[in-house]
């Protein structure tokens, strides 16, 4: 009988412990420009609750190992607006992302007051000039 109380007792510290250590999943995907749909490399992506992040490959792959659960994950890069996207993940997830290029007010003013020019020569002269239009 004491045999038996002390292997049901040694099989409970293995079972209990193990259904208590976290679940991992895989979130993996890629990162395109939302304009032109190319991959985009060096991006940033993450996970706000556990701190954990990486950045895409040449071919705007990434791939983090999460414990199952809420996740905020939160996706950037310079000139793009940033996402950012709270999900309950249960299984291995496969996200596609498209960032948009953001467009501040400085960049916008430049676009509408562009100048454009072009050169031609003057035959009687031989000399060069410029028509603004």
């Amino acid at each position: 009988m004491k045999t038996i109380l002390i292997t049901h007792f040694a099989l409970l510290l293995f079972i209990i412990p193990g259904n208590s250590w976290a679940q991992l999943v895989t979130v993996s995907g890629y990162v395109n420009n939302g304009t032109n749909g190319q991959a985009m490399k060096n991006v940033s992506i993450f996970e706000t609750n556990s701190g954990i992040g990486t950045i895409t490959n040449k071919y705007g792959f990434y791939k983090l190992t999460l414990e199952k659960g809420m996740l905020n994950l939160s996706i950037t890069d310079n000139g793009f607006t940033p996402y950012s996207q709270k999900l309950e993940i249960v299984s291995d997830t496969t996200l596609r992302v498209n960032l948009q290029p953001k467009l501040d007010i400085k960049t916008k003013q430049k676009k509408q007051h562009e100048l454009h020019a072009e050169v031609k020569a003057d035959k009687k002269s031989n000399k060069r000039g410029f028509k603004l239009f």
